[in-house]
């Protein structure tokens, strides 16, 4: 009875972010010829230096001061992300996040199934508010590892285990799905990201306001590589 009632709380949350999502706005696995423009910030106030344009309600992994902005416009749902986070992310990270020479701007992007790509994104931003702007991020990639386990049917078990990762329960999870000013923080991501920058495609990048197209990890890396030798970082 008591897992009946749980799914059926769980039901009425996927509804009511269902009703919230945006148009869908664009397609998984289009990243060979889309990218983005603009900067962006974690939760915290920080700012960046010249050109950088970090608004209060972006998330940014490394310092906001690095010389070389990598902008990704990506969803929690899309395979082609989830493959990008696994494969190309970590190096691109260890290489040039962790020391200082890059900062990277996440922009939510919802896909197919746009209210689950909705659900994933407002739980990653909770996890942020809750537990500082790494929490976002170690979210998003635990949502990105375990799609086959939670974009389902009756996902909620599966996402109260991933959020546990930031300390947040199962209420916490409950109360999170009903932010809709946080559904409207993403819409406008994807809104902004195709009216602006012609994204229609994720994952999307931009590097220090160019389009950036992604062929490979080794052709990825030696455009960030350039990028850096270029600015001085």
């Amino acid at each position: 009875m008591v897992q009946e009632g749980s799914s059926e709380r769980q039901s009425m949350k996927l509804r009511a972010l269902l009703i919230a999502a945006p148009l869908l706005l664009a397609a998984c696995g289009n990243a060979s010829s889309e990218g983005a423009k603009g900067e962006a910030k974690a939760p915290t106030a920080a700012k960046a230096e010249k050109g950088a344009e970090i608004a209060p309600t972006d998330m940014v992994m490394g310092d906001p001061n690095a010389k070389v902005t990598l902008i990704e416009y990506a969803s929690v749902t899309c395979p082609h992300c989830a493959t990008f986070n696994e494969q190309v992310i970590p190096s691109i990270r260890e290489k040039y996040i962790e020391t200082g020479k890059v900062k990277l701007i996440f922009r939510e992007f919802p896909t197919s199934p746009a209210n689950y790509s909705l659900i994933g994104s407002v739980l990653a931003r909770c996890a942020a508010e809750k537990s500082g702007p790494e929490a976002y991020f170690l979210i998003t990639d635990a949502l990105f590892r375990g799609q086959q386990n939670w974009i389902k049917d009756n996902p909620r078990d599966e996402l109260v285990k991933i959020v546990a990762q930031a300390g947040m329960d199962g209420p916490a999870l409950d109360a999170c799905l009903q932010r809709k000013e946080l559904v409207e923080i993403i819409n406008t991501n994807a809104r902004e990201g195709m009216e602006k920058y012609g994204i229609q495609g994720t994952p999307s990048f931009i590097l220090d306001g160019q389009k950036m197209s992604y062929k490979s990890k080794e052709d990825f890396e030696a455009q960030i590589a350039a990028a850096v030798e270029k600015a001085g970082a």
